[in-house]
Formats: structure tokens, C-alpha cells, sequence
């Protein structure tokens, strides 16, 4: 079973497409599977068509067992967390076409 919220917040107020608005997302999922928990929460902030984030990922993994007889993958047992920190540029509409956005990015 797994579950997820996401949030957001203009400081316009108005979720216009405006550049200029700063635009704060944050969201988080949680997933209670056999054998296995994952949980992921994330945070990202765009203004003047730069977007900086942070997501955070925490599996625990109890048991791998393989789905095919061709895949001889023993995992076994995992635990682990993993922090990404992402940054991107938007071009928008790319060639005079609206809606045409190119984001240039990392991570």
C-alpha cells in the first residue's frame, strides 16, 4: 500500500505562468510492500526560470527474490538512503512555439 502527498505555494497567489513568482513544491510518498518499505520526501524552488531541489530516498529492502530464471541477481537484504540535489534552467518556447520548453539541468 502506498501513499503520497504533494504540496505547493506561489507567492503570487494567482498560479500564473509568471517568471517572476517564486514557486515552492514539496512532496512526499510512502510505499509498504512485501518484503520491502520505501519512503521519499522532496522539496524544489523556482524563480526567474532557475529550479533548485532536494530529494531524499530511504528503501529498505527485506528480500530480492528474482522474477525470471534468467535473472540470477542475489540482492539479499538492503538498507539504504539516498540524498540528490537537482538544479535546472528553463528555455521557453523554444522557435516561437508556446508550450515549447526546453529545461537544461543536473543532478
Amino acid at each position: 500500500m502506498g501513499y503520497g502527498v504533494t504540496m505547493s505555494f506561489n507567492t503570487a497567489g494567482d498560479w500564473n505562468q509568471s517568471p517572476d513568482n517564486l514557486v515552492v513544491n514539496v512532496s512526499t510518498a510512502y510505499l509498504d510492500a512485501n518484503q520491502e518499505k520505501d519512503f521519499s520526501a522532496g522539496v524544489n524552488a523556482v524563480w526567474q526560470r532557475i529550479d533548485l531541489g532536494h530529494i531524499f530516498a530511504a528503501n529498505d529492502i527485506k528480500q530480492y527474490k528474482p522474477t525470471t530464471s534468467s535473472d540470477n541477481l542475489d540482492l539479499g537484504k538492503y538498507k539504504y538512503k539516498i540524498h540528490t540535489v537537482n538544479a535546472s534552467y528553463l528555455i521557453p518556447n523554444v522557435m516561437d512555439m508556446d508550450n515549447f520548453n526546453v529545461y537544461l539541468g543536473s543532478y
